[in-house]
């Protein structure tokens, strides 16, 4: 018999005074899918502002992580609304056992990556902050993910996307567009860092969606995508 995982769950609203019946269908609905997937709901954590400095129940759940298997949230932007302090917190709770569930964009897991599958990559680059012109950086990273798809794998890069924008509207992603188009030729994205993608976490996880490809990130790991 597999062992029964305990669970803690984590949401955030600003409608707790005003509307409160928004947030607690919410925590039912998190409890469901929770209990659907064979968990035992341990703990709840629910912070009543969007305000990170204010939300008192997350910092108390990261200490308490210990005393739960998994955590479940409605999606990733629930854990931090950066990508980079988001996979950085998802990665400490891995580290720590815990296993993240979400309702929206699936479960959290770096895997071993397949260096040694003859994978077709695309390799996408984004620099955002700055509008300059031929920014010589750009050049110097994709002979970066060049350089280790050669040395490193078994991988054959069929194409290479960047972007330079300001804030990385979509409008400014502008080739990260084609690169969608095209997204069924290939096996897996090649980033230097998750945020390339998009340093919100919802439109990071807007993209990974519309991709529907692994992710292999220099930086953090290997994300499989899987659909549930």
């Amino acid at each position: 018999m597999a062992d029964i995982k305990t669970a803690a769950i984590y949401h955030f609203t600003n409608h707790s005074e005003r509307r409160p019946v928004i947030y607690l269908k919410q925590l039912d609905a998190l409890k469901e899918y929770a209990e659907s997937k064979g968990f035992i709901v341990a703990d709840i954590f629910c912070d009543k502002t969007l305000r990170r400095c204010e939300q008192t129940e997350f910092k108390r759940l990261l200490p308490c992580s210990d005393q739960f298997d998994v955590l479940v949230a409605k999606n990733f932007y629930h854990i931090n609304k950066r990508t980079n302090s988001c996979i950085a917190t998802l990665l400490a709770l891995r580290d720590h056992g815990v296993t993240t569930y979400t309702m929206e964009n699936g479960v959290f897991t770096l895997e071993e990556t397949p260096l040694d599958k003859p994978l077709r990559v695309v390799t996408y680059n984004s620099r955002f902050g700055t509008l300059k012109k031929k920014n010589p950086v750009i050049p110097l990273q994709d002979e970066i993910m060049r350089l280790f798809v050669s040395k490193k794998t078994n991988w054959n890069i069929v194409a290479q996307y960047h972007d330079e924008s300001y804030r990385q509207l979509d409008s400014e992603q502008i080739n990260l567009a084609e690169l969608i188009k095209h997204k069924d030729e290939y096996d897996l994205i090649l980033l230097h860092t998750f945020s390339d993608l998009h340093w919100r976490t919802a439109n990071f996880c807007k993209y990974r969606e519309k991709l529907q490809l692994d992710i292999y990130s220099l930086q953090e790991g290997f994300l499989k995508y899987r659909k549930e």
